[in-house]
């Protein structure tokens, strides 16, 4: 839903235009960037969004592939994302650094652009994000198949383009929201409406989202494939992290983020014992008081100064 203080806008960045909302909030707060996951959109945070721009101004985009924002399947890529995450951040946020919060997907990428450019970026959250797993941390069995069906040519497309003709949209949007959740029932009635609005009328507004989906899958899962990079680039975050992750997530085990939190002792740990992949969606408000308590405690993130051209 697009209130008075939420607004609907694109920006063009490097060819792409790049669909995003904002909320407004105080002028003199933070800027707040938030950065969904595989196959989610800016609407994953809709119901956050509200309470984050209660202390400074919020925007949350789509991503290249996703969403509203158009491109082509090589767009769509984890790498191709830091890029487009990095010019966002530097185009929308008056110059100024911002805490940048990630899920999933968002939450890796939310870490890799903290390491890459650290004046853009004055503290990360990462929420239940994606982390390579272990053999004594791996997801359940229906998401490895899952993901697995998704990497394999000519075979992805074609279960993916055999299920959107089998199953009908409110039902795939259904299964999604109750996979990632801990309590579909606690989802508002009109953040789901919102989902499903999107999920309707994105492939006639944007077209050919199977092959962008099936890029950002397969570059997520080469992604998780390369542990000792993955981990290199998580130590090289300087800036203040929260860390947060859900005891019920069915598509991260959360040993692996627990060891995450061991491996980087000076980042901000929090577990949720009840929520699960992307709380933001039935726990929002548990997700506001915990990025806001955090902000509370390093309150130099608020007021870091302006960007120098071409930061």
């Amino acid at each position: 839903m697009i209130t008075a203080k939420r607004r609907e806008r694109y920006v063009d960045l490097d060819g792409v235009r790049v669909h995003y909302v904002t909320e407004d909030g105080p002028k003199d707060g933070p800027r707040f960037v938030l950065v969904h996951g595989l196959g989610g959109s800016w609407a994953n945070w809709a119901d956050v969004m509200p309470l984050l721009a209660e202390r400074g101004r919020v925007v949350a985009l789509d991503l290249g592939g996703h969403g509203l924002t158009q491109t082509t399947p090589e767009q769509s890529t984890v790498t191709a994302n830091l890029k487009l995450l990095q010019r966002f951040v530097q185009s929308t946020c008056d110059g100024r650094p911002a805490i940048v919060i990630g899920n999933s997907m968002g939450g890796l990428l939310t870490g890799q652009l903290a390491a890459l450019d650290k004046r853009a970026v004055a503290g990360a959250v990462l929420i239940d994000p994606a982390i390579p797993p272990t053999p004594a941390s791996r997801p359940e069995p229906m998401v490895l198949v899952g993901f697995g069906v998704s990497s394999i040519p000519v075979v992805g497309p074609r279960a993916l383009a055999g299920q959107g003709k089998r199953v009908p949209v409110e039902k795939q949007v259904a299964f999604t929201m109750r996979l990632v959740t801990s309590d579909f029932d606690r989802i508002s009635p009109a953040l789901y409406k919102l989902h499903l609005d999107d999920a309707i009328q994105r492939p006639e507004r944007v077209g050919n989202t199977d092959a962008q989906y099936l890029a950002a899958t397969k570059s997520l899962l080469w992604q998780l494939f390369r542990r000792g990079r993955y981990a290199q680039a998580m130590h090289r975050i300087l800036q203040p992290v929260l860390l947060m992750h859900g005891a019920r997530d069915r598509l991260v085990h959360v040993r692996t983020a627990r060891a995450l939190a061991a491996a980087n002792p000076h980042w901000s740990y929090v577990e949720g014992a009840e929520q699960g992949h992307t709380p933001m969606l039935d726990y929002p408000e548990w997700v506001a008081d915990q990025v806001l308590s955090w902000v509370d405690a390093h309150p130099a993130m608020g007021t870091r100064g302006v960007l120098s051209e071409g930061a």
